[in-house]
């Protein structure tokens, strides 16, 4: 039984998930006979459990962009490899959780574990799995098998996935983020404001208990791995209501968006740490990867309704009350 974390418990935390494709939601990826092949969801049948590795996620990314991962299977130890070609059959190769193998690595064309997409090969996304279709049958059934595809693009039943937790509570919960206590933010240059949500950018208003977009979770998981340069955790903030996370992809001076948030993944743009104490408990927000770029709420005449927040450089200016920043419980 291969149930002891890969090596790296943190990596699924929350449980075991399941893969399976549009045409029929009733059947699970598996190992059979050393083959991969759609099955009769069962979730006692521990073939149909898959481990999901991310190791690699925060540096790997495919030519969208997209963070890579493995699949391995809990009950053989084998992971989800390339096939050797279009449509021939996707491989399995026994998983070494020491080790790097660039053929078990994949990445997905959105977040499965919302909306159906493709399982792409990380250094070709035109190739995806494909629930091969036998000849004269019209859909999937327990025993298809499982090939690449070119095109994986393409809308087809059989080439669209989800990836999902065993669990429904874990799914509910984003990975039972969301029992996680909110929490308000906001810059000492006006503690009367705190961040929200407004037509999808982040920006500051009138604090409002009652308003839901100012509640955000501050996921510290990812601090218990990564750090900073100057030692500080990671953590991750999450919109409440939208469970997207900020994103600092869009560089120094724009407005900070939203990003849909994958738990299970590592991705170094949703990723921030703080500093030392300068003053009453503010302290600047910096990305993980370039501490140079701090939470900033742009101001004309300073902090007013609907002001943006965006990511700037600290500058001359030691004592600037618009770089420096709480996050507390509400």
């Amino acid at each position: 039984m291969y149930d002891y974390g890969l090596g790296h418990p943190w990596l699924n935390p929350e449980g075991t998930f399941k893969v399976f494709c549009k045409a029929d939601e009733g059947l699970c990826l598996a190992v059979r006979g050393g083959s991969l092949v759609l099955a009769a969801a069962d979730p006692a049948d521990e073939h149909q459990h898959w481990f999901k590795d991310v190791r690699f996620s925060l540096r790997i990314k495919d030519e969208e962009g997209k963070p890579v991962f493995s699949l391995i299977n809990k009950a053989t130890g084998l992971a989800i490899r390339h096939s050797l070609g279009p449509y021939h059959p996707v491989r399995l190769l026994e998983f070494d959780p020491e080790g790097f193998e660039e053929s078990l690595l994949w990445t997905e064309s959105g977040h499965l574990g919302r909306d159906f997409g493709c399982i792409r090969m990380m250094h070709d996304v035109d190739m995806g799995l494909d629930a091969a279709l036998p000849r004269g049958e019209d859909g999937v059934r327990d025993g298809t098998g499982i090939t690449l595809t070119e095109g994986a693009e393409a809308e087809g039943d059989t080439r669209s996935w989800k990836i999902v937790f065993w669990s429904e509570e874990a799914n509910k919960t984003c990975a039972g983020l969301y029992a996680e206590p909110t929490c308000r933010i906001y810059c000492k240059a006006d503690e009367g404001f705190s961040l929200t949500v407004r037509d999808g950018a982040v920006c500051l208003a009138p604090t409002d208990a009652d308003d839901d977009y100012q509640h955000w979770i501050q996921d510290k998981r990812p601090g218990n791995r990564i750090k900073d340069l100057e030692g500080y955790p990671a953590f991750v903030l999450v919109n409440r209501v939208t469970g997207d996370a900020m994103d600092a992809s869009v560089g120094r001076g724009n407005p900070l968006k939203l990003k849909a948030y994958n738990p299970c993944y590592l991705d170094e743009f949703i990723m921030w740490t703080t500093n030392r104490d300068m003053g009453g408990g503010f302290r600047c927000i910096h990305m993980l990867c370039n501490l140079s770029l701090n939470f900033n709420a742009l101001k004309v005449d300073g902090v007013q309704d609907d002001t943006k927040l965006v990511l700037s450089y600290w500058g001359v200016e030691s004592d600037n009350p618009h770089l420096q920043w709480k996050i507390v419980p509400w």
